[in-house]
């Protein structure tokens, strides 16, 4: 009746004007007792097939930031298997955690030295792609092989043994440095989402604090596992956790690793990539062009010269001490437990300061008032670290733990050294992850134009390396005060 009065009146439906469709929408709000618009509000049904979206890259990202440091947590956690290879009372044995992180963080610096000098012209992924490739073959060989049949033959030739060992920290350092290079590149150039400004740089090094976690927690569960089924006794049964511990870490590293590539993959489906692969071509034609590298590289290390130091900072004071001078720590418990045992307390204390280091990086900066802006700031709490160095000389220090120590110490409780170990790795975990987030974001840190990024995240991710480099080598200082000598 009504198109009837309508067509009398003259009035025709207008083809221009299509009936709205909620086809793709859905409801996001219900209407109020004051009638607001709300009660009609619609939202695209794709929105949240973004947020899926942005949450399937963050852990793409997370897991890519754990295969960075993944040879390097399974290598630390590591060290006491492989010292016991050494003959009893060899200045190998003693220094070995200090000889293989010297080598390993100094290859690391020089490899990414050499990967800095091309990072603005070289497609982050396929750096990624090799040296992840070359991460699975070096895990399996030295898990099976080189542990079980190559090792203990060579207990008899010590500078024999060493040489293999040092070869192998240069490999994996290799392989580490070219990944990282990779990594925060790609984080770096990745877009950033409207939920966040630093999405993706928060998730690598959320990832680098969550495979330590996951490496020491598995090396922990194996140490008390075998603790338990064991007498305890000598220094022979000690030495097994450890052994069994490190040979399926090693496993576990090359399926790690191969997660990494699916990672990988993951992300170079997502949109985003194609702006990654735009931005990489232009700077490869700006390369062609004779565009000058080394000028941007300056450029920005001037810009960000407090962050880099900060940064740099908080690792030479986590290496100095952590783990040279914090596996020499032992329970103040007499006699020791089984479950407190070096075998054992070693491996915990390594998840003690892997659980705050993951703290530290994942959630500390999401806090209000804890992702500060100022350089100055940052550069200030890095240098506060270094007052929790002596805390840990007054904790129970016995260079040798098969004795037992004759002296109380200032720090005579088991609760008490965790708990500044924690807070160790809380700060070492949130200021590195300050660092990191600001030199490459141009929201949070206005000194970095856009072009920049990439650069900036690698140079501070090699300034970081730097911090590893000066730590090892301020280890062998610690190892003098300890121990009375330098090997």
């Amino acid at each position: 009746m009504f198109q009837r009065i309508k067509r009398s009146l003259g009035v025709e439906s207008s083809p221009s004007r299509p009936t709205p469709s909620t086809a793709g929408y859905e409801a996001i709000g219900r209407a109020g007792d004051d009638g607001e618009a709300e009660a009609g509000a619609l939202r695209p049904a794709g929105a949240r097939r973004e947020t899926r979206q942005e949450g399937q890259v963050y852990w793409a990202f997370w897991a890519l930031g754990a295969g960075v440091l993944l040879s390097w947590n399974v290598l630390i956690c590591s060290f006491p298997l492989l010292a016991s290879f050494f003959p009893a009372g060899s200045s190998y044995r003693t220094n070995l955690a200090s000889y293989l992180s010297s080598v390993y963080c100094f290859g690391n610096l020089v490899f990414l030295g050499v990967a800095q000098r091309s990072v603005a012209t070289t497609s982050p992924i396929a750096r990624i792609q090799w040296s992840l490739t070359l991460l699975i073959f070096l895990s399996f060989i030295f898990s099976f092989p080189i542990i079980h049949f190559i090792l203990p033959p060579l207990s008899s030739s010590p500078a024999l043994l060493l040489s293999l060992l040092i070869a192998i920290s240069g490999a994996l350092s290799l392989s580490t440095a070219y990944l990282q290079s990779g990594v925060f590149a790609l984080s770096a150039l990745w877009p950033q989402s409207a939920s966040s400004d630093s999405g993706a740089t928060l998730a690598v090094m959320s990832g680098q604090g969550g495979i330590a976690v996951l490496v020491s927690a598995t090396q922990l569960v194996i140490a008390a596992v075998t603790a338990l089924n064991g007498s305890g006794g000598g220094q022979g049964e000690e030495g097994k956790p450890s052994a069994r511990a490190g040979i399926v870490l090693w496993m576990l590293a090359s399926v790690g690793a191969l997660g990494c590539r699916l990672a990988l993959k993951h992300v170079m489906a997502q949109p985003g990539y194609l702006d990654v692969m735009a931005q990489v071509g232009q700077r490869q034609e700006e390369g062609a062009r004779g565009e000058g590298e080394k000028v941007r590289t300056r450029t920005v290390l001037r810009k960000n010269a407090k962050l880099e130091v900060a940064v740099a900072w908080v690792f030479t004071v986590t290496l100095s001490v952590f783990p040279p001078l914090t596996t020499a720590i032992v329970s103040t418990h007499y006699p020791t437990p089984k479950l407190l045992q070096p075998a054992v307390f070693i491996p915990s204390h390594f998840l003690i300061f892997n659980i705050g280091d993951y703290l530290g990086r994942t959630y500390i900066p999401r806090l209000p008032n804890c992702l500060p802006s100022s350089q100055n700031t940052v550069l200030a709490l890095s240098f506060s670290r270094t007052f929790l160095i002596p805390l840990f000389l007054l904790c129970n220090v016995n260079p040798d733990p098969t004795s037992p120590v004759h002296s109380t110490p200032w720090i005579n409780s088991d609760l008490a050294y965790f708990t500044v170990l924690l807070v160790f790795g809380l700060t070492n975990g949130w200021i590195s992850s300050l660092c990191m987030i600001l030199a490459s974001n141009p929201v949070l840190n206005p000194r970095i134009q856009e072009g920049e990024k990439d650069v900036a995240g690698t140079l501070a991710a090699f300034c970081l390396v730097s911090g590893l480099a000066a730590g090892s080598v301020a280890s062998f200082g610690v190892n003098w005060i300890v121990r009375g000598s330098f090997v």
